[in-house]
């Protein structure tokens, strides 16, 4: 925060030039937004208001006889980029479960050649006298 002590300007005050911190300005903004993007978020908004919502996902405008309107590019190019995250996810926890079940593999295998190897043991030949 060394930087936000520096920045000064210069205020014209009764003819008289005075330095003003800026960086008192600068933190009460940063506060008053984070605070409006936390009730925002309480109120299950977005935490800015062009990411989702009905102003973002609904189209502008209908057919009087309820067909619905054509997809601006907007939409279009959202709908696409949604169906590249879909395809990615998809791409990705099959990805997922492929390494679990061969993790799975794996640690029967290990488990199935150390009850080998616990078999396999030498094993005292004849009887034992006491």
């Amino acid at each position: 925060m060394f930087l936000c002590k520096q920045i000064t300007t210069l205020k014209c005050i009764k003819s008289t030039f005075q330095t003003v911190d800026v960086c008192r300005h600068l933190h009460s903004c940063l506060v008053l937004q984070e605070s409006v993007a936390n009730w925002r978020l309480r109120q299950k908004l977005p935490a800015k208001g062009r990411e989702y919502g009905p102003l973002t996902d609904l189209p502008d405008w209908s057919y009087a006889d309820g067909r619905p309107a054509p997809l601006s590019e907007a939409c279009k190019r959202k709908i696409k980029l949604n169906q590249e995250y879909l395809d990615q996810i998809i791409k990705l926890t099959k990805e997922v479960d492929k390494c679990k079940e061969l993790n799975q593999l794996k640690a029967a295998r290990e488990e199935e050649n150390r009850k080998k190897a616990l078999q396999n043991r030498l094993k005292p030949k004849g009887l034992v006298f006491s």
